[in-house]
């Protein structure tokens, strides 16, 4: 595995575990100030929408400033879906990365998360984009795109659950 590899890996996997354990502002750090975070809905039975500006999505944060607010409904007990917490366990595997350009470095994962909440348990999948870039030295994530397997889902979804 190259040094590259390896990081990229370390990152996806520091960031589920952090989901996991609620440590909401370490989660937010790894994130630039420019991130978009995407969870497409789908457009059919074989193609999620494409364009998140003018399409139906499930989540779509434009920057870190929505997810620094997703945090704070959570924290505060502002958000419904939230309240009880959800319990949840990512579970990711089959990081990929693509090469380095200009800065910025692609990788694909897939994630299996299960969560315990108020109707019991629940376990999806999903397919992950990323899109990370140094900054100070580091790899932050600054485009995260996930892909429900599921067409239908019941229940809330949060970041959380992603």
């Amino acid at each position: 595995m190259t040094d590259l590899q390896q990081e990229v890996t370390n990152l996806i996997y520091q960031e589920a575990t952090l989901l996991d354990r609620h440590h909401w502002d370490e989660w937010i750090d790894l994130y630039t100030e420019d991130a978009v975070y995407w969870v497409p809905s789908w457009a059919n039975e074989e193609e999620t929408t494409d364009n998140p500006e003018m399409n139906l999505n499930l989540i779509y944060l434009r920057n870190r400033g929505g997810l620094e607010d997703r945090v704070f409904r959570i924290e505060s007990r502002d958000s419904y879906a939230s309240v009880p917490l959800d319990r949840t366990v990512h579970v990711v595997g089959n990081v990929l990365t693509g090469n380095e350009k200009a800065g910025e470095v692609e990788a694909t994962a897939n994630c299996i998360i299960h969560s315990y909440g108020k109707k019991g348990g629940l376990t999806r999948a999903s397919l992950y984009d990323f899109k990370l870039r140094r900054e100070d030295g580091e790899l932050k994530i600054s485009q995260k795109k996930i892909t429900f397997i599921d067409d239908r889902l019941e229940g809330p979804i949060d970041v959380y659950h992603l």
